[in-house]
C-alpha cells in the first residue's frame, strides 16, 4: 500500500489491512469548529481541563459545542498505518449493475 494511502475499513474489522497485525486502536475524529480543524483525538494533547486543538492551541472542554465527533478512525500500533473505519450500517461502494439507475 502506497505510504500516505488512507484506507477504509468496516466496523467490524480488528486487523490492519496494510500489515495483516491485530495491534488496532480506535479513535473519534473531531471537528473544531473554531479553526477547522479536523484529526484524531489523539492528536489533541490532553490537559487537566480537556484537551488543546493542535492548530489553534484554543482550550477545548468536555460537551464543548464548537467541538463534534464526525467518525471513528483506527491506528495500527505495529506499522503505524491509519485508516477510516466505515460506519456499522455503511456498506463500500460497489458500481451499479448494466442498467441499473437508467430512466426509461
Amino acid at each position: 500500500m502506497p505510504k500516505g494511502t488512507m484506507v477504509q475499513i468496516g466496523a467490524n474489522e480488528s486487523t490492519c489491512p496494510a500489515c495483516g497485525a491485530g495491534d488496532l486502536a480506535f479513535a473519534p475524529i473531531l471537528h473544531h469548529m473554531i479553526c477547522a480543524y479536523v484529526g484524531p483525538s489523539y492528536d489533541f494533547i490532553e490537559t487537566s481541563e480537556g484537551y488543546l486543538c493542535p492548530k489553534c492551541r484554543h482550550g477545548i472542554a468536555s460537551g464543548d459545542p464548537a467541538c463534534e465527533i464526525l467518525g471513528t478512525s483506527a491506528r495500527c500500533g505495529a506499522c503505524g498505518s491509519e485508516m477510516i473505519v466505515l460506519p456499522e450500517h455503511a456498506q463500500p461502494s460497489t458500481p451499479a449493475p448494466n442498467g441499473a439507475g437508467r430512466q426509461r
